[in-house]
């Protein structure tokens, strides 16, 4: 009897110091912190499913959330402080969002930080890196290994992070062999045809440029092309 009472007790003790060890954890563990962004003034193509990053002349919008238990918090009450690279932006009473421009000079990341130096008693901060990149061109040449027997041979330029709306803003530049070549009726694309006895193994280095009048950036892709007649 008397070891049965000590399993007992010994058995009581072990959940109740579980208990207390899981409700010690889920204090210090505290509300999960989230910090979301998006970029607004950056192209990318219809379709494209990545994340749109900053550039040149965009926007960047930051929201935070606390949540406790599944539920997001209260913060209209909380005083809250926006920093990138540790220079305060902006902040005050349930600021939970901020919006401002990239800082710095493309290809780099920022540091947003977020700070709540009140919240029930202790200072929260949360800190996240955002890339700003510069514009950039993707060239399509849908020819495995750089080899093509088709002619004429057609290639896309995509466009990604202008400070555009539409793609139709920019202007694109074509050169094959060094020399101009141009589409007026859809300048993303370039259709090279081949002259009357090319012979195999002839290489066509291609490029292109795209420009944005509104703020001068560039961006260039090139690709070098092997005419193979056997393929």
């Amino acid at each position: 009897m008397a070891n049965f009472r000590i399993q007992w007790r010994l058995g009581f003790m072990a959940l109740a110091f579980v208990a207390f060890s899981a409700a010690t954890s889920a204090h210090a563990a505290g509300p999960q912190f989230f910090i979301t962004w998006k970029a607004s003034g950056s192209y990318a193509p219809s379709g494209f499913s990545g994340k749109v990053l900053p550039t040149y002349g965009s926007q960047i919008t930051a929201s935070l959330e606390l949540i406790s238990g599944g539920v997001p918090l209260d913060l209209s009450g909380q005083k809250i402080f926006w920093y990138v690279n540790e220079t305060l932006i902006g902040g005050g009473l349930g600021a939970q969002s901020i919006t401002f421009p990239p800082i710095g000079q493309a290809p780099t990341s920022m540091t947003l930080k977020v700070e709540l130096p009140s919240y029930r008693g202790a200072t929260l901060i949360k800190t996240i890196l955002i890339p700003m990149v510069p514009p950039q061109v993707v060239l399509v040449a849908p020819y495995p290994g750089g080899q093509f027997s088709a002619n004429p041979v057609t290639l896309t330029a995509i466009p990604y992070f202008f400070n555009v709306t539409s793609s139709a803003s920019l202007s694109y530049r074509w050169t094959v062999n060094g020399q101009s070549s141009a589409n007026a009726e859809n300048p993303q694309i370039a259709q090279v045809a081949l002259p009357n006895g090319t012979a195999a193994g002839t290489s066509f280095p291609i490029s292109v440029t795209i420009s944005n009048a509104k703020d001068s950036t560039q961006a260039v892709a090139t690709q070098n092309l092997v005419y193979q007649p056997s393929l």
